[in-house]
């Protein structure tokens, strides 16, 4: 079923699980993932922005005034602005969870799909550790689970939207990130934990949307997938008409 641009936000979130797309804002902690309630049984990230991933519950209060001892930023691998660009840098985020870089490719790789053109331009992996108690209360809420296992892992990707028509067209996003090649791989989709900040944007005419993604990778230990696949929802024009469909899969690796 198609998603409406206009679905209700809901406030939760996870601090700092889009860390390394831009980076975190140091002065504000800036929050960006919360869940969108598509409909009443079914939840779904939705990132406003890929800097930082914990917005506060509308349900539960959350201390957002963690602050890293010296020990802990003692490291010449701690990059106190967020901006993870390398693997093995790691950051803090307001509530407690120490982001790790875990892996990240630039694929460059590109999928045409009638008048849209997809370039996957960056791929990371973030280990999220839960350092406190709210770090972990936050995490179970935002991923809607009882306990989360820490450490959990964050898959984001970075991508572009290409649009060669002379119209203005609205694109659903992501249809699912299968986390691996096979068939029965585990598959990250709008009511499975993927935030997609390309759903319900327009692409103009003539012209590009850059944008990103970001969904639950694996808890506990450390995911063993080398190659993801990502395929797009179809985009329509203003009056409703679908004239982009849905992609095939675009094939990458993270390792």
């Amino acid at each position: 079923m198609r998603l409406s641009p206009t679905a209700l936000l809901m406030g939760l979130g996870l601090s700092c699980l889009l860390v390394g797309l831009s980076g975190c804002q140091p002065k504000a902690q800036q929050s960006s993932t919360s869940f969108k309630n598509a409909s009443s049984s079914s939840h779904r990230y939705q990132a406003k922005k890929p800097a930082a991933a914990v917005s506060q519950s509308s349900s539960q209060k959350f201390k957002q005034d963690f602050h890293p001892t010296k020990a802990q930023t003692k490291s010449h691998h701690y990059v106190k602005s967020g901006a993870l660009t390398q693997t093995g840098q790691y950051t803090y985020d307001s509530v407690g969870t120490k982001l790790t870089l875990a892996q990240v490719q630039h694929p460059q790789t590109t999928l045409k799909s009638g008048p849209f053109t997809y370039r996957l331009t960056t791929v990371r992996l973030i280990r999220n550790v839960a350092e406190t108690a709210d770090a972990k209360k936050m995490a179970a809420q935002a991923l809607n689970l009882n306990t989360v296992k820490s450490p959990y892992y964050t898959l984001q990707v970075k991508f572009t939207i290409i649009n060669h028509r002379h119209q203005d067209l609205t694109t659903d996003g992501i249809k699912g990130i299968r986390l691996g090649t096979q068939t029965d791989a585990p598959l990250l989709t709008a009511a499975t934990q993927l935030s997609d900040a390309s759903a319900g944007k327009t692409v103009p005419a003539n012209s590009r949307l850059n944008t990103y993604a970001t969904g639950l990778a694996s808890q506990g230990t450390a995911p063993t997938f080398k190659r993801i696949k990502i395929a797009f929802a179809g985009a329509y024009t203003a009056t409703q008409k679908q004239v982009v469909a849905p992609s095939a899969w675009l094939t990458t690796k993270i390792e």
